[in-house]
């Protein structure tokens, strides 16, 4: 998803305004209980490393316990628009430290999800592959992939668009951007998606991702299908640069409850009073068909 050029100024403008608000200071996010849990770093300490091509290019950078033990659930990461990993190392350490084995791309242009297939096929073999380091220890059918503003597309169209994308078992779309801001081979169908789903938007990123059309996300996305939608207060369209900010602690406790079947991340979305419905960092929160 690579915004249309006539639309870019205006793009460039909200990011600068998105910087210079950053520089003035940004309040803490206000976090119920299991979001603050899932938002605290994790037991497992981290160690990144970056794989390359023949000729040294940089293809994925990858995050992971140093302790590998087995059955490590997968999480592949996309990009937003101009954004590398650098942009997003905070966070994805953070989701490491919870146990999960996350990859990124060194794309910048992830809209169409293949580059996400991509990752998701590498992350697979390497569970097969005898010389690898993640040789038997990650388990590929647990395998979740999310992503920002254009990355978001790239995470569903990933799994609608191609074949490979059976090997996703839950899709996060975070600043889903709206459909008239995709170029056509980014342009993202929720009514495709037979996974687990979930919506986190910002209520401050009113031009490229409005309440309006996350909503006509989760809304055209199947009736039967399980899935959860909310909106951060007052978070803009880049607040899950960094350390993921508003939207770390549910983002971990989703993976953990798809990935992980844990019990007290699904308290967090399922159950007869799930925590997201009133947590007060949150508005617009709907969940449906979630065990």
């Amino acid at each position: 998803m690579k915004f249309l050029l006539a639309k870019l100024p205006a793009v460039i403008c909200l990011g600068m305004m998105a910087m210079l608000l950053a520089s003035c200071g940004t309040p803490q996010p206000v976090m119920a209980p299991i979001e603050a849990m899932y938002a605290q770093t994790g037991p497992s300490e981290v160690t990144t490393q970056d794989i390359q091509d023949s000729s040294g290019k940089k293809l994925y950078k990858l995050y992971h316990p140093k302790e590998l033990t087995s059955g490590h659930p997968i999480i592949v990461w996309g990009n937003g628009s101009y954004a590398l990993p650098p942009d997003y190392d905070g966070l994805l350490t953070h989701l490491a430290t919870w146990g999960f084995v996350v990859i990124n791309t060194y794309s910048s242009s992830t809209g169409t999800g293949a580059e996400l297939v991509a990752a998701a096929q590498y992350m697979a073999e390497q569970n097969d592959t005898p010389s690898s380091t993640f040789h038997g220890r990650l388990d590929p059918t647990r395998l979740g992939v999310a992503g920002h503003s254009q990355g978001s597309t790239g995470a569903i169209n990933a799994h609608t668009h191609f074949a490979a994308g059976a090997l996703i078992k839950t899709v996060v779309s975070i600043a889903l951007p709206a459909l008239h801001w995709c170029e056509p081979e980014d342009v993202y169908e929720t009514s495709r998606i037979a996974v687990p789903f979930f919506i986190m938007g910002g209520t401050g990123d009113g031009l490229i991702s409005p309440l309006s059309s996350n909503k006509l996300a989760y809304d055209n996305a199947p009736s039967t299908l399980p899935a959860a939608m909310a909106m951060a207060i007052d978070a803009d369209h880049n607040a899950i640069q960094g350390n993921g900010n508003n939207h770390r602690g549910y983002l971990t406790a989703w993976m953990s409850y798809q990935l992980k079947d844990d019990p007290a991340a699904r308290a967090a979305f399922a159950g007869d009073n799930p925590e997201i419905m009133t947590s007060p960092g949150w508005q617009n929160a709907s969940t449906r068909n979630l065990e």
